[in-house]
């Protein structure tokens, strides 16, 4: 006898999923453009892509490829550097003083010393940019160091949480102002359909993650 198959009402297979980030102008101690915040120096963006959908016919993404498009210009005016940090999450973080600190002590969030667990964070660049005073009224910030890290952990989540995060330093000459360019997160997927005991432990996995301290 035939086995019963299983429909969904989401399709599985192999998808792309695209959030843009758009560009903001940002001059510490007043509020950036297009929807970013602000605390301080500490500049961040959050967003997401909506699973919810897969979520409700039990199915799972599993990441085969995560990346940004991100080719235009930083420009600082009274910068002397910058840490970029691009972010795919399986649980909402909290952005605070812990990035202040990673770019002291030279961790990231999934890192050892962080307050994020590694196998929640699909992704993670890090870039640490440069200025170059080639302009007599801004600084063209270059990348002198990036890293990517994450660990693309298949997930069951009902979102997956989007962040740009940027931390400017002064170069003592005034108030630091930040042009950041539109950029774009990029997420190649297969979405399967799990056995019950393996999704189910994933969906505990998920769970703990989202309840730890």
């Amino acid at each position: 006898m035939a086995k019963e198959k299983t429909s969904t009402r989401a399709l599985t297979g192999d998808r792309i999923l695209h959030k843009e980030i758009p560009s903001t102008s940002f001059a510490v101690g007043d509020s950036p453009s297009n929807g970013w915040e602000a605390n301080g120096a500490l500049l961040w963006y959050e967003t997401y892509f909506d699973l919810s959908g897969y979520e409700l016919d039990d199915l799972t993404l599993i990441p085969t490829m995560s990346t940004l498009q991100d080719g235009m210009p930083y420009f600082g005016i009274n910068t002397n550097n910058a840490y970029v940090f691009d972010i795919i999450s399986q649980e909402r973080l909290t952005i605070g003083s812990n990035f202040v600190l990673y770019t002291v002590t030279g961790d990231y969030p999934g890192s050892p010393s962080s307050t994020e667990n590694w196998s929640q964070i699909i992704m993670c660049n890090v870039r640490y940019l440069s200025a170059q005073t080639d302009f007599s009224s801004v600084s063209l910030l270059l990348p002198a160091t990036a890293g990517a890290y994450g660990s693309a952990e298949p997930t069951a989540v009902q979102k997956l949480w989007l962040y740009r995060v940027i931390l400017p330093t002064s170069d003592g000459g005034g108030t630091v102002q930040l042009n950041v360019p539109a950029t774009r997160f990029v997420l190649g997927a297969t979405i399967v359909k799990e056995d019950d005991l393996e999704y189910m432990m994933r969906l505990k996995r998920s769970y703990e993650l989202s309840t730890q301290e």
